[in-house]
């Protein structure tokens, strides 16, 4: 830890950073607070409580407000001594301190469990006697990426808002963002006398609103229909009012200088630049326009659109705004970097003087162009204590030891472990629980707090509690222990020796997929789920044998006890994650086979490969969490004329699949869903598998870019706009499907070709503190 201080004290006195102070977070900490009262917030977490258990059981708990105690602190008491033993008395600082303390108390003394894809609720008949103080060791719990928004939430309604927000409560959430944006900008625009039409160009369809805000793109999966306008309007009133009175702070968006194309015709005389195209989007869907900060008319947007924000929606004082997002800024200059920067934050001051920006850090990681100067010209503008930076992926690429604790000003530990909401298990236990412990005993680090930013949620649940817990718990000291306890809370009643066997099989998961430790770009992009193409290099990072250890443990398990919704959800999962490994290994072993010129055994792993694709979406359709059907049923549940039911049910398959009208990061956000399995990636193997197979008949070669534009052709394209309608229920017994599955295809099939362990997998601890990513 010495040696990490030292790096860090360097690295400030050589680029002219100063230390930090013991007020650089008081401002933050002033504003990020409870609005509510405390008997609303009192009221706010015991309607939580009630929603949560048994009307019988949620009366034996008592819930007390005293916002004069420790920030994010409560305390949980039930014992004899009590005027009624029978209660469960929590005194909490928060209404989200209260609903954490009543999941702590339910997690820990009663071992159940609230995940996203189900509950384990199976409380003693007598609860238990607790005696127990919790503070916080982080200031502020942190929930949300921008993309969110576009991967999982896009189609939600309030009954989906509503359970996630008693969930974000339960896990001590404090500060997230606000999902909607676009009626405001549609009232801004108009007037600033922008027509319809032209607002229509450049706002984008639901499924990608996220991009269009970040300055990406422009007008793509739209135009934005008024009545989806008005949809979100009427539901962010309830989600902020919601969260706020549970004592959640929301930023807010602020503007980031983006801006519809037409406001240079409109503006002839104000300095426009046009965004560097994104991921080669064709022109009508490309660059909008970026207004120079330094511009008098970026200060009068700004102030225009928070004032109408806050007039909307109320305010914590905590505004986000991300103009570089995989963007460039125009120059690379000091000055003017320190310009762009004091302009987006005073236009927010100018109409909220206790203005607080912000900031993903995202913009800084591996991009050259971020040089320290550069880092300190823009994060220096801003007075200290007024902007707060998401280390946006702390557990792979953390950038507060290179910027110097982002010059001072306060950052939020943040693990952000998906990209695109892609399914496939993976984390990095370790790295986390390392690292946040590192960054908080080193006092040099302006930390403030910590926190997840998924760019999609709903896989690999228990990395995201694990995450959060350490933002509640300073004493959290034993990944392993604090997985048999998961394991345990997770499937509820069972004996000892079957329970033994989920714990046994959870630390086997623990210790290889959530084991990932490299600096490579996983993004959940396996073999079969990808575009086919003789380039593929499968690899994984863990003993794919032991993990199959696993699955068997947690097979035996479901099979002896009591198997729950979460212990079936588990079983298709790993199940899933073990057949895919079995089809890369087919891959690797065909593709020698083709190389060989060997047709026989070709056309043998290939019927296989095919094969394991079917059964693999069999399995997929036991469970209602693994289905296509609702993703496509809840976006036209949105719509209100057929138009639009075409438009959002476009928005959600092409985003799941070519993401762009070209294919433009295809299969970045792709879905191991029953359906999709079946119709789109098996049919794109089944194209390139034929190709193959032709070309060793007749002694030939290939060509992947041809066979990758006869699948753009002839499966991609008809499948973004296909109207097949896909099963919203599960059908059959996932327990024994996968049981059958893991036997045919770990024990039933011809020796494969390994696959390879990355070689650079693994660094040592002084490489992943001290290496400074571009």
């Amino acid at each position: 830890m010495m040696r990490a201080a030292i790096l860090v004290i360097f690295v400030q006195l050589a680029i002219g950073f100063s230390l930090p102070t013991e007020d650089y977070a008081a401002h933050i900490l002033e504003h990020v607070r409870p609005k509510a009262s405390e008997t609303i917030q009192q009221q706010a977490a015991m309607e939580v409580i009630a929603r949560i258990v048994p009307q019988q059981q949620a009366q034996q708990f008592r819930v007390r407000i005293d916002s004069s105690m420790e920030r994010n602190s409560f305390h949980v008491f039930k014992g004899e001594e009590a005027t009624d033993p029978s209660v469960v008395q929590i005194t909490a600082s928060s209404g989200v301190a209260a609903t954490k303390a009543f999941y702590h108390y339910l997690r820990y003394w009663c071992r159940v469990l609230v995940a996203w894809e189900g509950t384990q609720l199976n409380l003693p008949l007598e609860l238990p006697s607790v005696n127990v103080s919790i503070t916080a060791p982080s200031s502020i719990v942190y929930y949300q990426n921008v993309c969110t928004w576009s991967y999982s939430f896009t189609w939600w309604s309030w009954p989906q808002w509503r359970k996630h927000i008693d969930w974000m409560a339960l896990q001590g959430i404090t500060l997230s963002l606000a999902p909607f944006q676009e009626d405001l900008w549609t009232e801004v625009f108009l007037a600033y006398d922008l027509t319809r039409a032209q607002i229509d160009d450049h706002l984008a369809g639901p499924g990608f609103f996220a991009w269009q805000r970040m300055g990406n793109i422009r007008g793509w999966g739209g135009p934005l229909t008024a009545s989806f306008s008005n949809f979100a309007h009427t539901l962010q009133v309830r989600v902020v009012s919601e969260m706020r009175r549970l004592g959640m702070a929301v930023a807010l968006p602020a503007f980031a200088g983006h801006l519809p194309v037409q406001f240079r015709a409109l503006y002839p005389n104000v300095t426009f630049a046009n965004v560097s195209v994104w991921n080669n989007f064709p022109p009508q869907y490309a660059s909008p326009l970026f207004v120079d900060p330094t511009e008098s008319l970026f200060a009068e947007i700004g102030a225009h659109f928070l004032q109408r924000a806050i007039a909307t929606y109320g305010t914590d004082h905590v505004y986000f705004s991300d103009p570089f997002n995989e963007i460039n800024p125009a120059l690379p200059s000091g000055r003017y970097l320190s310009s762009v920067a004091d302009a987006i934050y005073s236009a927010m001051t100018q109409v909220d003087p206790d203005a607080i920006w912000l900031l993903q850090g995202w913009m800084f990681v591996k991009n050259p162009f971020w040089s320290d100067r550069a880092i300190r010209a823009f994060l220096s503008a801003v007075p200290l204590g007024r902007m707060l930076v998401l280390d946006l992926q702390s557990e792979q690429y953390p950038q507060y030891v290179r910027t110097a604790s982002y010059a001072g000003q306060p950052f939020i530990w943040c693990m952000l472990s998906n990209f695109g909401g892609t399914l496939g298990m993976l984390g990095s236990v370790e790295n986390v629980h390392r690292g946040i412990r590192e960054a908080r005993s080193n006092a040099s680090y302006t930390l403030l707090g910590t926190g997840i930013t998924p760019e999609g949620i709903n896989q690999n649940y228990a990395l995201y509690e694990f995450a959060l817990e350490m933002g509640w718990n300073a004493e959290l000291d034993s990944t392993e222990q604090w997985f048999s306890e998961y394991s345990q809370a997770r499937y509820g009643n069972a004996s000892e020796v079957a329970l033994e066997k989920a714990q046994q099989a959870w630390n086997i998961f623990r210790s290889t997929v959530y084991s990932f430790e490299g600096l490579e770009l996983m993004r959940g992009k396996y073999t079969f789920n990808r575009r086919p193409s003789s380039k593929i290099k499968p690899w994984v990072w863990y003993n794919v044998s032991t993990f199959n250890q696993g699955v068997e443990l947690l097979l035996s398990f479901a099979e002896e006890s009591p198997c729950n919704d979460l212990c079936q959800y588990d079983i298709v999962d790993v199940t899933r994650q073990c057949l895919q490994n079995t089809a890369d290994a087919l891959y690797l072993t065909l593709m020698d086979n083709f190389k060989r010129r060997d047709l026989s055994n070709f056309r043998q792993h290939s019927t296989l490969f095919l094969q394991l694709l079917i059964d693999l979406d069999q399995l997929l359709l036991t469970n209602e969490h693994f289905l296509l059907g609702p993703w496509l049923e809840s976006a036209k549940t949105l719509s209100e004329t057929s138009l639009e039911r075409h438009k959002y049910e476009y928005n959600a398959r092409i985003q799941i699949t070519l993401w762009g009208p070209q294919g433009q990061i295809v299969d970045y956000a792709n879905k191991q869903w029953a359906g999709m399995v079946q119709d789109f990636f098996h049919a794109r193997w089944r194209v390139f598998l034929a190709e193959l197979d032709q070309a060793l008949v007749w002694n030939g070669t290939i060509n992947d870019l041809k066979i990758r534009e006869k699948i753009f052709r002839t499966v991609e394209l008809p499948f973004v706009s296909d109207r097949k309608r896909y099963t919203t229920r599960s059908l059959g017994d996932s327990v024994r499907t996968a049981r059958s599955l893991y036997e045919r295809w770990t024990k039933g099939v011809p020796p494969l070709k390994g696959l390879p362990l990355n070689a650079t997998r693994r660094k040592s601890d002084k490489q992943r503190r001290n290496k400074w990513f571009y």
